[in-house]
């Protein structure tokens, strides 16, 4: 494991193989461990899988700044340590919100940006609601909550309790305010200048998601993937198109 300092505390990631670096970008509470699977990528690919402060193995973030911002500055620590120029940045859900900021802010910094599940702004109805009830249970209980996402992600027993294990590590107060944030966060007057290509993936049964695809049709180099008989969970569900997808897309575009 590798690591940035960081307000005192420590950011782990880990790093795998060489080539066009990856960064991914996991949603609340979840860590690093939602991308196992992507880690097969390595094989061609240099991946980059951090826990961002308060999650997994890092340090709780005791900072007044935003949580979106304060990622965003931990991905351009965690490759000005690895003295990487420019990357592919890769969130899965809410992890796409710090995805696209980083885009916005660090333009120069990106080389494409891909999001599973992404969306621009919480715009529907019952994206909102998903979003109430996970901060009210975690409010309540994060074992129970780490159950849910474990076993909504998982298959296999084992993978399903290591990533409930991992979730459990998480700052409740940095979970919660991951949430928070999100929820109130919006890129969609700024989506048009997101310049670099851009990947969209989506399960074909979740269309409280696919419901935001259409505001992406603004970004010049855009492209969607649907993937068959799965829902929100792509990266961990349905792993292999998800990596299919990912490969086809980078290797269509220059390095």
């Amino acid at each position: 494991m590798s690591y940035i300092d960081i307000n005192g505390g420590k950011v782990f990631y880990e790093l795998l193989g060489n080539g066009t670096p990856i960064l991914f970008i996991h949603p609340p509470g979840m860590g690093r461990k939602v991308f196992d699977y992507q880690k097969r990528l390595s094989d061609r690919f240099q991946i980059i899988l951090p826990d961002f402060s308060g999650h997994g193995d890092s340090s709780p973030f005791t900072g007044d700044a935003g949580i979106i911002n304060q990622y965003v500055d931990e991905i351009n620590m965690i490759l000005n340590k690895e003295q990487i120029y420019k990357a592919i940045i890769c969130g899965y859900s809410a992890g796409g919100m710090v995805a696209q900021h980083f885009a916005l802010t660090y333009p120069d910094r990106t080389k494409a940006v891909i999001l599973s599940g992404g969306y621009p702004e919480v715009l529907t109805r019952t994206l909102q609601l998903e979003y109430i009830l996970g901060m009210n249970v975690l409010k309540s209980s994060n074992e129970a909550l780490a159950k849910v996402l474990a076993i909504s992600h998982a298959k296999s027993k084992v993978y399903r309790e290591n990533l409930y294990q991992h979730i459990l590590k998480s700052n409740i107060r940095n979970w919660l305010q991951f949430y928070q944030e999100t929820y109130h966060y919006s890129c969609l007057n700024a989506l048009k200048d997101i310049k670099v290509p851009l990947l969209n993936v989506y399960g074909q049964y979740s269309p409280w998601i696919n419901a935001h695809k259409k505001y992406y049709d603004v970004c010049p180099q855009a492209d969607i993937a649907i993937v068959k008989n799965t829902s929100h969970q792509v990266p961990t569900k349905k792993w292999q198109a998800f990596n299919h997808v990912v490969r086809n897309f980078i290797e269509g575009h220059p390095r």
